[in-house]
């Protein structure tokens, strides 16, 4: 049987000694009280509240139990140091939304894999949180080495995050990770396609008409040089150069360089991905 994933408050203080550069909250279940003059305890309820900064997170049944950030970092180094044949695993927590929410990213710089002249490695972010706005939940995605730009998988992902990644069964974890490093090979197939799919005026404009970008981003967007060729999406539509990895790419690149709200960068990933899947699809036919 696999051991819980609860710590102990040393060992966590120790995760935290491993990424000083990380402000992990103090998370602990308080009380509910209303009224004005004479208060009253709310039944059967309580209070996500963070000791550090006094900040109330979320209300919860007082059956709810804590599932610390410290515990669900320690939980994916166990499972990612059993995992061979990938090389190297970097792990990174972030935490944003004041403390509400956590990413536990996994890259895996040696498994890389060239598309166009662009080295892409697959990425796998574990998603939990205090505010409850997320169950303990993953998503498989890919890191481009030479500009750092994050992308989201969508089409052999579909079943898959369904059945595994909408809410993740720690026991199973290893074997969830593993399938999915698999899996990836087969998208990297169909980003070489991509780069083969000459983008035309009509269907640039519907690919607009789908992405989730501002007017004000889209002109930004188009004007932005590629880091890997150093050229702007509207020059490659004229020359007739513009592909839909080359698109794509141009997309990644201003959300993970421009866009500042890591929660919105984390939310238009996956749309990017399935524009420009459906947008592949339909060249294709």
């Amino acid at each position: 049987m696999e051991k819980p994933y609860q710590q102990l408050r040393e060992e966590r203080l120790e995760v935290r000694s491993r990424y000083p550069d990380v402000t992990f909250p103090n998370p602990v279940l308080e009380p509910v009280w209303f009224g004005r003059r004479n208060l009253k305890r709310m039944p059967e309820t309580k209070a996500i509240v963070d000791q550090n900064t006094g900040r109330v997170m979320n209300i919860c049944s007082d059956q709810y139990k804590l599932v610390h950030y410290e515990d669900v970092v320690r939980m994916i180094e166990e499972v990612t140091s059993r995992i061979t044949g990938y090389g190297q695993i970097a792990l990174c927590p972030q935490i944003y939304s004041d403390g509400g929410k956590m990413r536990m990213t996994m890259k895996f710089p040696d498994a890389q894999h060239l598309v166009r002249t662009d080295q892409v490695v697959p990425k796998i972010d574990v998603f939990t949180s205090y505010d409850l706005s997320y169950k303990l939940m993953g998503k498989f995605g890919a890191f481009m080495l030479r500009c750092t730009n994050g992308m989201g998988v969508w089409k052999n992902f579909k079943r898959f995050a369904r059945k595994h990644l909408q809410s993740l069964v720690i026991e199973d974890l290893n074997a969830t990770l593993l399938e999915g490093l698999m899996l990836f090979g087969l998208q990297v197939e169909d980003w070489r396609k991509w780069n083969e799919a000459i983008i035309d005026l009509n269907t640039y404009n519907n690919v607009w008409e789908l992405l989730p970008f501002s007017a004000a981003e889209k002109e930004k967007i188009e004007i932005l040089p590629e880091i890997s060729t150093n050229q702007k999406m509207q020059d490659a539509l004229k020359q007739k150069e513009l592909t839909v990895w080359g698109m794509n790419s141009i997309l990644t690149q201003f959300v993970t360089h421009e866009i500042k709200s890591d929660l919105r960068k984390i939310e238009v990933e996956p749309l990017i991905a399935k524009t420009m899947e459906l947008t592949y699809e339909r060249l294709a036919a």
